[in-house]
């Protein structure tokens, strides 16, 4: 919140230095950030809701950690950078093998 209030602040004085006129910033409207905040939290529900429905009633693979999923990502790319292959075809090849072992699971 320290790094938020510092932001105002370095911003009102760029805007009373490009404004002459104008005193400070003008605030937002309160009305608009509560109905922007009711938005926000209720999309956000709305999408854990679904996750949990997701989770509980499909199959749903983990996904792997980030320095695997990295590691997985510079492999294909070395794959396709040193591959004979364009990089079209080494992707759609890539996704039919991975669907044949997603279908024999």
């Amino acid at each position: 919140m320290k790094l938020l209030g510092l932001g105002r602040q370095i911003l009102a004085k760029r805007w009373q230095s490009s404004c002459q006129s104008c005193d400070e910033i003008p605030p937002c409207p309160a009305k608009r950030s509560r109905r922007r905040m009711i938005f926000c939290l209720l999309t956000f529900g709305a999408g854990v809701y679904t996750g949990v429905y997701v989770s509980q009633n499909y199959e749903v693979p983990r996904v792997d950690d980030p320095p695997k999923l990295v590691e997985k990502m510079n492999k294909k790319l070395r794959e396709l950078i040193e591959g004979k292959k364009s990089p079209t075809e080494q992707i759609v090849h890539d996704i039919k093998k991975e669907a044949k072992k997603i279908l024999d699971d």
